[in-house]
């Protein structure tokens, strides 16, 4: 007699397709190997530094959604807590996209997750490591709107709740689900070449994110009215048609320029080779599959397919549209990705799968093709790895330096005849903000390399008078007192003040009022 066990976890595990299986696994080991410098540090900018303990902006930022999902792992900004549970999210969320695009290859499940993993857009999101995890949140729930909606017949009711909730987490992933589906489509069209249908999918995705995006602003602003004003916020979702032609050309420029125009500082010449080859191949794949299918000789397929194509760089480039009076920083444009998902998707369509579009994966010069996109991506990955972690050196640096300098103006101040602890002090100074000389920045290491890779905090980043209070108390292990604004600038404007020489000279430390002051520097302003 054969005795009946029940082991769940093997069931589940048989159940998953070996697919996905290798695209988790492959996005777990990718994020953890890249990001482990972050993950097994604490190397905070200065938003960091200020919500420690905290999600940062709500309500009046239009991410109402954030106080929830913020205390998923605990409300402190532990790196290797939230780093990990935001690798385990958006590997989920890669699984997601693989299957939404019925990728059933190995190639597309290691190369979409570390694609994916590795973007600079990631490490962006890790140096605010106080919102990472909820960010992973908002990434997850954007790719599985997108599987939800093209795998369930009524897939768009559970689909516009989640847009609608990553929305209220982080506005931009929208952007990510709407490249998705135009991705999505288009391989469908490749596959099906049914005109009416395609169509027909491509209007009621238009409509579900257009409703999702209603939904979201009518939630936003029931929660909060009026949305704070900054980087163009309270503007988003008010499209004024007149501007919307100029918008379009513009959101293109921006893929164009991130690509290939006017790369980022931390974009290396190797690098933007890769970039330049990766578009090229992407278009080379959308050309070839126009004339193999033969489209010419049928219009309306031929615009669908061509109209497709244009979609996808102008759904990648639609945060410009979302937010026109946005600055965009690299946070924003994680959807920049899907380039290399689109190339992995046209790899395993065109070149690799086996109900291929393309009959040239039958032949050795497809296969060495493949293997040749294959290492490209390969290549793209092993740079974004590089800089990455040359960007996390960087803010240890910065830390480091700026964590020495905290602890010698604390010192200067204890040092200082007639102080005694608990006395009210202040330290007056303003760089970053101004255009006084970085005290720290004579020896800069990297130049303006990392301008364009937002949220990594060098030393001016970590000097601003609004971090200086809450890096002290925290890493210095100093309550600074409170001091209103109306009395430092009061202590500004004294002929006392004005005639203190700056730090490090003997007598920048100076009792004014009965508050000790420490003077950092001239403060010039352009």
């Amino acid at each position: 007699m054969t005795e009946h066990t029940t082991d769940t976890l093997r069931d589940f595990w048989k159940r998953i397709p070996l697919n996905l299986k290798c695209c988790f696994l492959t996005g777990l080991f990718s994020g953890i190997l890249i990001h482990a410098y972050m993950l097994t540090n604490k190397l905070p900018n200065w938003d960091d530094i200020n919500n420690m303990g905290s999600y940062g902006v709500g309500g009046e930022f239009g991410r109402w959604f954030l106080k929830y999902v913020h205390h998923l792992d605990g409300t402190w900004s532990v790196p290797w807590l939230s780093g990990i549970f935001a690798i385990v999210l958006i590997s989920l969320a890669a699984c997601m996209v693989v299957a939404a695009l019925e990728l059933t290859s190995i190639t597309s499940a290691v190369l979409v997750p570390l694609m994916m993993l590795s973007f600079p857009s990631m490490c962006s999101l890790f140096t605010f490591m106080f919102t990472a995890d909820c960010y992973a949140v908002a990434i997850l729930f954007s790719c599985t709107a997108v599987w939800l909606l093209r795998r369930f017949r009524y897939g768009f009711l559970p689909a516009g709740v989640l847009l609608v909730l990553g929305m209220g987490i982080y506005q931009a992933y929208l952007c990510l689900a709407l490249g998705l589906l135009v991705i999505g489509l288009f391989l469908d069209f490749i596959r099906e070449e049914d005109v009416k249908k395609t169509f027909r999918r491509g209007f009621l995705t238009l409509l579900l994110l257009l409703a999702s995006a209603a939904a979201y602003t009518l939630v936003s602003r029931m929660i909060f009215p009026e949305l704070d004003a900054y980087n163009g916020l309270n503007q988003m979702g008010r499209i004024d048609p007149a501007r919307l032609p100029r918008l379009i050309l513009r959101a293109y420029k921006r893929v164009a320029e991130y690509f290939i125009l006017d790369p980022y500082s931390f974009v290396t010449p190797f690098a933007w080779g890769l970039n330049l080859l990766s578009c090229l191949l992407a278009a080379a794949g959308v050309v070839w599959g126009f004339f193999h299918k033969k489209m010419y000789k049928k219009p309306l397929s031929a615009l669908l397919y061509l109209f497709l194509a244009a979609s996808i760089p102008l759904a990648m480039g639609s945060i410009i549209i979302m937010a026109p009076d946005a600055s965009l920083s690299m946070l924003m444009l994680y959807q920049y990705c899907l380039l290399y998902v689109f190339l992995a998707a046209l790899l395993e369509k065109g070149f690799l799968g086996k109900e291929a579009a393309f009959p040239i994966n039958r032949k050795t010069a497809g296969r060495i093709l493949g293997g040749a996109v294959s290492l490209l991506l390969f290549l793209v990955a092993c740079q974004n790895f590089v800089v990455t972690n040359q960007a996390y050196f960087r803010m240890d640096i910065a830390n480091g330096r700026a964590q020495a300098y905290y602890n010698r103006l604390m010192a200067r101040i204890e040092e200082t005849e007639g102080y005694r602890h608990g006395d009210p002090f202040i330290v007056i100074g303003e760089y970053g903000l101004t255009d006084t000389p970085d005290l720290l920045g004579d020896y800069a290491i990297d130049g303006d390399r990392f301008d364009d890779l937002s949220g990594v905090a060098r030393e001016d980043g970590l000097l601003t008078s609004g971090v200086r209070q809450n890096y002290m108390r925290i890493y210095i292990g100093v309550e600074m007192p409170h001091v209103e604004p109306e009395t430092e600038e009061a202590i500004k404007k004294t002929k006392e003040y004005q005639e203190m020489p700056s730090y490090p000279a003997q007598g920048c430390v100076k009792q004014i009022d009965g508050i000790w002051v420490l003077k950092t520097c001239e403060e010039i302003y352009g």
